[in-house]
């Protein structure tokens, strides 16, 4: 009877086994699939593509880019650096984001500085090297060339999540809804400047102010910054007019952060001429600015103005004739104020 007893107590115990393992099977697979979510099911693969055929820098086709993401939650913004300007991939969970495509990246600009980073409207560009001169704010090294594109309320929604997992967990992205595309333009404008010089042979090297110009640039929408100031430039490959020995002209360029010709420009020059002592200073005023632009629509502007005072005869240093055959780095001490 015992053994009856205890053979029948051992299977009622046994038979159960069957279930339970099922069980913890099932608890198994569900507990895999919340770790397979959360590995696949928290991000977006987003494709970025971009088209720099109106940035008007064909030249630096090989170099990379910088990709700024703010999420409009206003969590920190995120920076990608990519090697090939015209393709990157990128992760992004859900939510809602701003994005700003520009050339290079933040170091790698000889004349630029950043600021602004906590928003897509405050990220600005700014002169790296400015003095300050009758208490104006002067440009010494023309900015970098720049240019960005803008991608506004990009969203990744539940089901773009995952897109990049393996066929049988993969999420479905609407077409175009996974690819942000930019397409970045200029925010410096290149100025080429002709000065028409009476006594040009009695000139050595020209220094020059353009003032009325940005000091900075918004990233996002290429506005200039609300401060003016100066920008200094040269000009020299003098060319004398034809049949004249003495007069002729001066040309030189620069890149502005922006310049607006409903404004009065005027140039101030400093001059040093051939004696290698004598230093003229004039005053160029009602500057007007012409525009052209180009088959890929990039937009040059041009300067052509006259030096309103003949240039005064002095004796060569040297014996030479005349200038531009001697470089002269500084004709004064100045101090550079490098913004922080």
């Amino acid at each position: 009877m015992k053994d009856t007893v205890f053979k029948s107590g051992y299977y009622s115990w046994i038979r159960p086994l069957p279930w339970l393992f099922a069980l913890s099977w099932l608890l198994c697979f569900f507990a895999s699939c919340e770790r397979r979510e959360l590995t696949y099911y928290m991000e977006a693969e987003i494709t970025v593509t971009a088209d720099w055929s109106h940035a008007g820098m064909p030249e630096e086709k090989d170099d990379g880019a910088t990709l700024v993401i703010f999420p409009q939650d206003g969590s920190e913004p995120r920076v990608i650096l990519t090697g090939e300007r015209e393709r990157t991939i990128v992760r992004l969970p859900r939510g809602t984001y701003d994005a700003i495509l520009f050339n290079r990246s933040f170091t790698d600009f000889s004349n630029l500085l950043f600021t602004g980073m906590e928003s897509m409207k405050s990220l600005e560009a700014y002169a790296k090297e400015v003095v300050t001169r009758a208490d104006t704010r002067v440009i010494i090294s023309s900015p970098d060339k720049l240019a960005s594109g803008t991608v506004l309320n990009f969203e990744v929604t539940d089901d773009m999540l995952g897109n990049y997992a393996p066929p049988a967990a993969r999420g479905v992205c609407p077409e175009g809804a996974c690819r942000m595309h930019f397409t970045p333009t200029p925010l410096t404008r290149h100025i080429r400047v002709t000065l028409n010089v009476k006594g040009l042979h009695n000139v050595r090297e020209v220094r020059c102010t353009l003032n009325g110009v940005p000091l900075s640039v918004f990233l996002h929408d290429g506005r200039a910054g609300e401060e003016l100031g100066g920008q200094q430039f040269t000009v020299g490959n003098p060319v004398f007019a034809e049949g004249s020995f003495t007069d002729g002209r001066l040309t030189g360029e620069l890149d502005v952060f922006g310049f607006d010709r409903s404004l009065s420009h005027s140039i101030a020059l400093k001059a040093l001429l051939v004696d290698g002592k004598t230093v003229v200073e004039q005053m160029l005023t009602d500057i007007t600015v012409e525009e052209e632009t180009d088959s890929a629509g990039n937009i040059t502007l041009f300067i052509d103005a006259s030096v309103p005072e003949t240039f005064p005869d002095v004796k060569p240093e040297g014996g030479s004739d005349s200038g531009f055959d001697v470089d002269v780095d500084e004709w004064e001490d100045e101090e550079v104020d490098v913004p922080v």
